[in-house]
């Protein structure tokens, strides 16, 4: 039967192991209650709303970027005259829009790293051949 075997004759609900949290779906209800009104949980777009607060910044400014070769990555950029030495990459993802029309077409590859501290959204234009800095997290 193989290695698996003890696996496949293995009872996925051994005697003792409850499967739901709750009896019935209405038991959940009140602490669902409880929890939306507890002041300590809050939405993103409440914070805004309330306090003017927010946790992310939509920029689209053209900045000048350094590319390591080596790691096929950006290694820092400059932003109003201050040089940002990237520590990290998060995310690397791309995006291609209406590649058909050379008037509407959009070719970006996009980046997430984490630099002095702080959380950006670099973006390599393909069609233009320029470095965007689309956000800043907090």
């Amino acid at each position: 039967m193989g290695r698996n075997a003890a696996i496949k004759h293995y009872d996925a609900t051994p005697a003792g192991q409850p499967m739901e949290l709750f009896d019935t779906v209405q038991a959940d209800a009140p602490i669902i209650e409880r929890l939306l009104a507890s002041p300590w949980i809050v939405r993103a777009s409440e914070l805004v709303a309330r306090d003017g607060a927010c946790s992310a910044k939509r920029l689209g400014e053209v900045v000048e970027v350094s590319w390591d070769a080596q790691r096929q990555r950006p290694a820092s950029f400059r932003r109003d005259g201050r040089l940002y030495v990237i520590d990290g990459v998060v995310q690397v993802w791309s995006a291609e829009r209406s590649w058909w029309d050379p008037r509407r077409r959009v070719s970006r590859r996009f980046y997430r790293v984490i630099a002095r501290g702080g959380v950006y959204d670099l973006a390599y234009d393909r069609a233009e051949g320029t470095w965007l800095l689309l956000g800043v997290h907090d």
